[in-house]
C-alpha cells in the first residue's frame, strides 16, 4: 500500500520570508546613511500613524540584539499559528500587526521617540495562542506559548516601564490585542457551531479519532497488485 504524506510548507516558508524581510531592511539601513527609524510609530501624530504599517520591520541598527531577540520568537509563534490555525492564520497575523500598532500609536506618550520592532506582534500572537488555549482547554497551545515565553525571557516584564529604551506601550498593546483576538475567535467559533451543528473545530478532530480508534472495524482487501485498507468508524 502506498502512502502519501502531505506537508504544508507554508508553515515554515511564511515565517522565513518575514524574518528575511526584517533582516534585509536592517542590513539596508545599516550599510546606508538612510535613517528608517522615522518610518516608525510617532504616537498621536498624523505622520506617525503610518508607522503602524512599517514599524514591525524596523529595528535599531545600533543594537543588533534587538532584531536577533525578535527573530526567534516571531518564527516560533508564526509556525505555531499556521500549524494550529491554518484557516485564520493570515487574519490573526495581520490583525495583530495593525491593531497592536494602532493601540501603540494611541496610548503611548509623544516624547519625540519612534516605536519600532516586531515585539508588539510577538506579544499579540503569544497571548492569542495562550488565551485561546485556556478558553478551549487545549493544553498543547498553552505549553507551546509558555515555551516561547521562556525563550523570550523578558516577555512578562516587557509590559512594564522598566527600561527607558523599551517600548512597553507596544508590548502592552500586543497583550491587549492578543486577548481581544482570542475572545473574538472563540466567539466566532461558537456562532459557527450554533449555525452548523456538524462543524467540528480542527483541534477536536484528533480527540474524536482517538475515541473512534478502539471502535473500528477493519476490512482488508487484497489484490494481486496492491493492498488497500478500509477503516469503518462506528460512533456509539
Amino acid at each position: 500500500m502506498k502512502s502519501k504524506i502531505s506537508i504544508n510548507y507554508e508553515i515554515v516558508i511564511i515565517p522565513f520570508l518575514l524574518i528575511s524581510l526584517m533582516w534585509i531592511v536592517y542590513w539596508g539601513e545599516f550599510v546606508s546613511p538612510i535613517e528608517l527609524t522615522r518610518l516608525g510609530i510617532l504616537p498621536r501624530t498624523l505622520s506617525g500613524v503610518f508607522g503602524v504599517i512599517f514599524s514591525p520591520l524596523l529595528h535599531s541598527k545600533t543594537d543588533i540584539n534587538h532584531i536577533i531577540n525578535n527573530s526567534i520568537p516571531i518564527f516560533l509563534t508564526l509556525v505555531t499559528l499556521f500549524f494550529f490555525y491554518p484557516k485564520i492564520a493570515y487574519k490573526i497575523f495581520f490583525l495583530s500587526w495593525f491593531i497592536s500598532g494602532f493601540l501603540t500609536w494611541l496610548i503611548a506618550e509623544n516624547e519625540g521617540s519612534y516605536h519600532i520592532g516586531m515585539s508588539s506582534i510577538i506579544y499579540a500572537l503569544i497571548i492569542f495562542l495562550f488565551v485561546s488555549g485556556i478558553i478551549k482547554k487545549q493544553l498543547k497551545y498553552q505549553a507551546i506559548s509558555m515555551l516561547i515565553i521562556l525563550t523570550y525571557g523578558s516577555l512578562v516584564w516587557g509590559i512594564f516601564p522598566v527600561e527607558e529604551k523599551i517600548s512597553w506601550q507596544g508590548h502592552l498593546s500586543g497583550v491587549i490585542t492578543g486577548v481581544l483576538l482570542a475572545l473574538l475567535y472563540v466567539e466566532q467559533e461558537k456562532i459557527l457551531i450554533s449555525e452548523n451543528p456538524s462543524y467540528i473545530p480542527r483541534e477536536n478532530i484528533e480527540n474524536q479519532l482517538k475515541n473512534y480508534e478502539k471502535e473500528y472495524i477493519r476490512n482488508q482487501h487484497i489484490s494481486d497488485s496492491n493492498t488497500s485498507i478500509t477503516y469503518t468508524y462506528i460512533k456509539k
